[in-house]
């Protein structure tokens, strides 16, 4: 049977997915391009800035990754700006790819909306790695600045703001909230005057989600002592004044945006069907109909359910359309049906400040406070520890002095 060369853009937690089901396949040779060589686990990303955790306990070498698999698995490191459908062909800024398969996997990124003047200037982001880090680094400075300054927080409010009252706006609304409580703790400074704010357009956080989570996230936030301020869109952001639906203004020493997201940038330079978000259309197998041999999956695409039903981009609706998508791929190469997507969520775990947490699974299955924080973390160091224990086989090799000579597939 011939190998077939399958490029895979993209080391999220869709292209990791697809590149797991389709090397172990052992059918095919396989690139994964990506402009990182890391996979970042977003998920862990609020443990990160409230210093639950380390920078290597969310990062995973994309390189020792890849090496694991063998010699059929190649990492390339580069930025795809291109792609010519009709030939077959990824172009990047350093390198061409040929491919007999394609499944792009690029994700997303913070909606920073043009109409807002200021957004991006005057807010953080946490949806990468490197913003990530950057947000710890410069929280926290801002908190020593404050703490030096004359009165500190002991005199002047310390006012951080949160846009988005989405999955993720809520977990950093909680998280944040529980640092502070830690941080007046270990410190024994008094913490009053420090205030975080939750900006959401509509009534309630997680518009759209189960109720059960809905009043379980709305009553911890509360707990936590969390400032929601509803119905209001933000309109404008100066250095330190967010104006809300064009007249209110709210006065803030820190301010993240969790306000949505958009399709990579790679898909504003493909001329094939989008949404208003820059995703993909993809059909029921999770192919892009009009380029033969190329799918998508994880954020860049639009995913639907069975009911046509739109599925919320999040770690587990990536993993399970690229599962699909890189098994549909296997599908042709052996010359049988491909079989349509049926994208059912199993639940949703909701991180809600220290050990506490909200789940749903399987529609039926609902806790919350510790017992849905272990389930949680049951469910999150499971992945962690299965895609580390792959990465260990990886470092091995990377660390004898003279690793397997790799085949220039």
């Amino acid at each position: 049977m011939k190998r077939h060369r399958v490029v895979i853009v993209g080391g999220g937690y869709a292209g990791v997915k697809a590149l797991n089901v389709l090397a172990m396949s052992a059918l095919c040779d396989i690139v994964l391009i990506d402009q990182h060589p890391y996979h970042f686990l977003q998920t862990d990303a609020y443990e990160l800035i409230a210093n639950e955790c380390s920078m290597t306990m969310v990062s995973i070498d994309l390189v020792a990754l890849c090496l694991s698999y063998g010699e059929h698995v190649l990492y390339v490191k580069d930025t795809v700006r291109e792609i010519d459908f009709e030939n077959k062909h990824v172009l990047g800024e350093n390198s061409g790819h040929p491919y007999d398969y394609l499944l792009l996997c690029a994700g997303s990124r913070t909606a920073y909306h043009s109409s807002i003047v200021g957004l991006r200037e005057h807010s953080h982001g946490v949806k990468t790695l490197s913003g990530s880090l950057a947000f710890k680094q410069q929280f926290e400075q801002r908190l020593y600045e404050k703490m030096e300054s004359e009165g500190g927080w002991r005199t002047e409010p310390f006012n951080i703001v949160i846009g988005g009252g989405g999955l993720s706006g809520v977990e950093i609304a909680a998280e944040m909230a529980h640092y502070v409580k830690v941080f007046h703790k270990d410190n024994t400074l008094t913490c009053e005057n420090i205030h975080i704010f939750l900006i959401i357009p509509h009534e309630n956080v997680l518009d759209g989600m189960e109720e059960y989570l809905v009043q379980q996230a709305t009553k911890r936030l509360f707990e936590l002592g969390v400032n929601i301020i509803n119905h209001s869109r933000i309109t404008s952001v100066e250095e330190h004044t967010l104006i809300l639906n064009d007249k209110d203004s709210v006065h803030f020493d820190f301010m993240i945006f969790a306000g949505g997201i958009v399709a990579s940038t790679l898909t504003s330079a493909l001329d094939i069907p989008k949404n208003k978000k820059g995703q993909l259309i993809v059909d029921d197998y999770l192919s892009l109909p009009s380029c033969a041999g190329a799918f998508a999956a994880g954020d860049i695409a639009e995913l639907h359910d069975r009911g046509g039903n739109r599925i919320p981009p999040t770690a587990q609706s990536a993993e399970r359309s690229a599962e699909h998508a890189a098994k549909n791929i296997l599908s042709l190469m052996m010359n049988e049906a491909m079989i349509p997507s049926d994208l059912r969520m199993r639940g949703t775990l909701i991180a809600l400040g220290g050990k506490y947490a909200s789940v749903s699974l399987l529609g039926w299955i609902r806790f919350s406070g510790l017992v849905g924080y272990w389930i949680k973390t049951i469910v999150m160091r499971s992945y962690r520890f299965r895609i580390h224990l792959q990465c260990a086989k990886g470092l091995q090799l990377l660390q004898k002095k003279k690793p397997p000579c790799r085949k220039g597939f």
